[in-house]
């Protein structure tokens, strides 16, 4: 950020900060637009008199003064002097156009009614009552879908939010069929294009995030007691900590992009059509001990048959070489027959000589006593997991890699003695191709990415990333 002019900080407590923004906010909780029908038939808390012994009578009492207020379009119901209606307002044109193009439908007419009729005491909380003429049909939200109500508020909030505000959406994805959502996304985009809006959503949607700009998707994982941000990533790397799987094709995670690449890289040149349509590779932001102790570790519980985690090799942690894990190997690595009962309580120990780092198992208990069993068990099949779907790339780094690579194929006699994995030798080489000093990560990125073109077919590594990939099927 550029740094602010010698005494012009009138007006700001920072030296080194331009002052906030300030802009109008928008906050749009989907969870929180319920209807009056919804918000009344399941989330009140009903209690009976002689005249109305269910929630059907009181709604029937209490719909015919709604049905007049809608009727008549008035903006005012009083019940024992006490205002009853705070908003009655027919929405315009364009949000009945937005709404047809998302669900598909052809909406004429729409009216909101926010009122306190669908509810007793003094402490009664407003509510909205939806009123929709759809095909040449008139009803109410009480015979629409949920999310069909919910979109309509989000809609009309969203187009009656004043330009360049500030817009925050949590999940509105909720209750709409796919796509709805992506009408929906595409509406968004559209806002921000002709209202220079800056809109904030938080969701599980692959589909909402679907196709986005590595710069608008930021990815928050859980990292310990922390939440770490992970900024600048695909939206198709993001879907795995989203949940969403492919169970056609065998998926590939490794520890970042440059891994990534490189792996795609021997795919596409591969000649395997196998390979090509079979494998998917994903990067996994956050580290090797992130990946172990959070997604390998949930992958060992589900048992994910088609989930292989390749690490970067110096994560190796040669467990063939090791004297304390000799009696537990098969072919090279550790599986749990080999381990007998009596060295269960040694299982801690063992798992952490073979991921290099220790691992916490989420079991039930009683009284601050851990379940025994069920933790031997599930740190058993954590060991045959890894065994089976865990291994390392042929080389320290993909960084380290690259730079010896480039080194040695373009005769450079760089000196690594201070550059132990490569880094600071793309940093470098970096500046040199762009001719500036201060570059990005981006930058360095595209730059290790031409390197990679360096990789010849017929090269030992080439081959041995392939064979390694064809050894999955």
């Amino acid at each position: 950020m550029e740094r602010l002019p010698k005494n012009k900080y009138i007006g700001s407590s920072s030296t080194d900060r331009w002052d906030g923004i300030e802009k109008n906010v928008v906050f749009c909780d989907c969870k929180e637009y319920v209807s009056a029908f919804d918000l009344f038939f399941y989330h009140y808390n009903f209690k009976k008199i002689s005249t109305q012994r269910s929630k059907q009578d009181f709604i029937r009492l209490r719909s015919k003064p709604v049905a007049d207020i809608l009727k008549n379009n008035t903006s005012s119901y009083t019940r024992y002097k006490k205002e009853m209606v705070i908003d009655n307002v027919k929405v315009d044109d364009k949000v009945c156009e937005i709404i047809s193009e998302i669900m598909d439908e052809s909406y004429t007419d729409i009216q909101i009614l926010t009122h306190k009729l669908y509810s007793k005491g003094d402490d009664i909380k407003a509510s909205k009552t939806i009123w929709m003429k759809k095909s040449g049909k008139e009803y109410s939200e009480a015979f629409a879908g949920t999310g069909e109500a919910r979109i309509i508020l989000l809609v009309n909030d969203i187009v009656n939010a004043q330009s360049n505000s500030l817009i925050l959406i949590d999940e509105p994805e909720i209750s709409l069929h796919p796509s709805a959502i992506y009408k929906f996304k595409e509406f968004l985009l559209q806002e921000c294009l002709n209202k220079k809006h800056q809109i904030i959503i938080t969701t599980h949607s692959t589909q909402l995030i679907k196709d986005f700009l590595r710069e608008a998707v930021k990815l928050l994982v859980k990292n310990g007691e922390k939440v770490d941000v992970i900024e600048n990533i695909d939206y198709q790397d993001a879907f795995f900590e989203l949940g969403d799987v492919y169970h056609s094709r065998k998926m590939i995670y490794v520890e970042d992009r440059l891994a990534k690449y490189i792996l795609e890289f021997v795919i596409t040149h591969s000649g395997s059509e196998n390979l090509k349509q079979n494998l998917v590779v994903r990067y996994i932001p956050g580290g090797a001990n992130q990946i172990i102790c959070n997604n390998i570790l949930n992958s060992s519980y589900l048992d994910s048959d088609n989930h292989y985690f390749w690490l970067d090799g110096d994560q190796n942690t040669n467990v063939s070489e090791s004297n304390n894990l000799m009696n537990y190997l098969e072919n090279g690595v550790v599986i749990s027959d080999k381990i007998p009962e009596s060295d269960n309580k040694n299982l801690d120990d063992i798992i952490k000589l073979i991921t290099g780092c220790p691992i916490k198992f989420n079991v039930s208990g009683n009284k601050g006593q851990k379940n025994n069993i069920e933790l031997i068990a599930k740190q058993r099949s954590f060991i045959d997991y890894w065994a089976k779907y865990v291994s390392y790339l042929p080389f320290p780094t993909p960084e380290f890699f690259l730079a010896n690579l480039c080194n040695s194929v373009d005769r450079e006699g760089y000196d690594f003695s201070k550059d132990g994995n490569g880094k600071e030798y793309f940093r470098k080489k970096t500046q040199v191709a762009l001719g500036i000093e201060n570059i990005t990560s981006e930058d360095i990125f595209q730059e290790q990415r031409r390197a990679v073109s360096k990789i010849q077919p017929e090269s030992s590594m080439f081959q041995c990333i392939k064979e390694k990939l064809e050894a999955l099927f």
